[in-house]
């Protein structure tokens, strides 16, 4: 007898149905020949897919788990793909990423007609992942492709680049890095780096010198990920014909080459040589490089430029961008004796980059102690601004007590304010000195008109964390 309410008969429920169709699953289906398929199993395939029709959300929801977890064998795979271009597009997406979920490739004929002719951008999106997740090297030519759609689809096919499994396949978009438009291969450039593909360094090598900047850049910073010292002359040949802000990129990636773990020292050793027998414009090119890599055979050249003083502005210029605090006792002297306006200016604020740089070659209090030393050589008010600004990277009591002092003078209040406010964004060390930081804090609010900072600082009063906003 039916089940009947107020209302009149009832149909199953969602757990009812859902009970029913897990039941006519559980029985093996390990065989996938169509005359081995049982009666029971054809009709729970048959009920999966009459709920996909369903216009009852639930009902919508069990037939997509049993796809992803239930039904058995490729034939339901193509049974259910076929619903795709009967679906409308709002379910063929959910559908789609069901199948990705299920994990077998034979709904992979569907998804690529879908990715090449569903309207629905959503959809074609929902393919494109899914042909990325379960694909091989056939389907990369329709990953590569999707890279000049828009929005949502373009995103997946970059995901696919980089998921998509097998050593056919990153053949496949090792190829795909050479023909194409320029956008195009540097979107591939960009995959074989998220997949540190070593066997793509060749490419990416001929790909540093193309005549197209977006190819080159994403071939550096590819190589910048895992080149070596074999790779580190194009690197350089690169860096030569460049300019403005790729040539600064350059410089970056070869930096990033040179002190990586694994190659670091015969990298170093490979840029040193490129640089000694380069002509004097490349030397000028190379040594902003060269400086960013630092180390003690560097400063064997930049300590000869310092020496002579035809090329000490280069030197200096070479020391400014040094990735460390190692050369803080050489500025601190060549500061001490500095005449030159200029030259004063590049080396303080060299000094206030470097001290409180998240290395390990100070610990929290030689930081700090710089940063007071250099404070003591601060004349001009936009100096000590910037040193206080630097000093709450060194998240300890003794900066934040070196700091506070400040908030009584009226030119630098406000970047102490914005110290102290960052300082106590760190719970822990807000928490273990609650007294010092809540009237400090009292202090910025009567200081501060900055409508961000008095939220964060409302928020830390009561315990509460606060949400760094993203840079857009």
């Amino acid at each position: 007898m039916p089940v009947t309410s107020q209302h009149g008969p009832m149909g199953p429920t969602t757990a009812q149905i859902t009970a029913l169709l897990l039941t006519s699953l559980i029985v093996p289906q390990m065989l996938t020949a169509a005359d081995a398929i049982s009666a029971s199993t054809r009709q729970a395939a048959d009920d999966v897919v009459s709920l996909l029709g369903s216009g009852d959300a639930d009902l919508r929801a069990v037939a997509l788990d049993a796809i992803r977890h239930g039904l058995k064998g490729d034939w339901a795979t193509r049974m259910v793909a076929d619903q795709l271009s009967i679906l409308p597009p709002s379910r063929q997406a959910a559908l789609l990423l069901a199948l990705a979920d299920r994990g077998d490739a034979a709904a992979l004929p569907a998804a690529a007609q879908v990715a090449a002719s569903a309207s629905n951008a959503e959809v074609r999106a929902a393919a494109v992942q899914l042909i990325g997740r379960l694909g091989g090297p056939a389907d990369v030519a329709v990953l590569v492709t999707s890279l000049s759609a828009d929005g949502p689809q373009r995103d997946a096919a970059r995901r696919g680049l980089v998921e998509i499994a097998g050593p056919d396949a990153a053949a496949a978009i090792r190829a795909a890095a050479a023909t194409g438009s320029p956008a195009t291969r540097a979107a591939v450039i960009d995959a074989l780096a998220e997949r540190r593909d070593r066997a793509a360094l060749p490419v990416l090598v001929q790909a540093a010198d193309d005549d197209d900047a977006a190819v080159r850049q994403a071939a550096m910073r590819a190589l910048a990920r895992f080149g070596g010292p074999n790779e580190i002359p194009a690197m350089v040949q690169s860096l030569l014909t460049a300019s403005g802000d790729e040539q600064r990129a350059a410089e970056l990636a070869i930096a990033s080459v040179c002190t990586a773990a694994r190659n670091a020292g015969p990298s170093t050793d490979v840029l040193i040589d490129r640089y000694q027998a380069a002509d004097e414009p490349s030397r000028s090119k190379l040594l902003p490089a060269l400086a960013r890599v630092g180390g003690p055979k560097v400063m064997v050249i930049v300590d000869a430029m310092l020496a002579d003083p035809a090329r000490r502005p280069q030197g200096l210029e070479a020391l400014s961008k040094w990735p460390d605090a190692t050369v803080k006792d050489r500025l601190l002297d060549l500061l001490g004796k500095a005449d030159d306006p200029q030259e004063k200016d590049l080396l303080l604020g060299t000094l206030i980059r470097i001290a409180p740089l998240p290395d390990n070659k100070l610990n929290d209090r030689e930081k700090l102690d710089l940063l007071v030393k250099t404070m003591a050589l601060c004349e001009r008010t936009e100096d000590k601004a910037r040193i206080l600004e630097r000093a709450n990277a060194i998240r300890t009591i003794e900066t934040f007590r070196f700091v506070v002092p400040y908030l009584d003078d009226p030119a630098l209040a406000e970047p102490a304010c914005r110290s102290v406010v960052e300082l106590a964004h760190h719970q822990k060390l807000r928490d273990a000195n609650k007294d010092e930081f809540m009237k400090a804090l009292d202090r910025v609010l009567g200081i501060t008109t900055n409508e961000e900072l008095r939220e964060r600082v409302a928020r830390y009063k009561a315990g509460q964390t606060w949400d760094r906003k993203k840079k857009s």
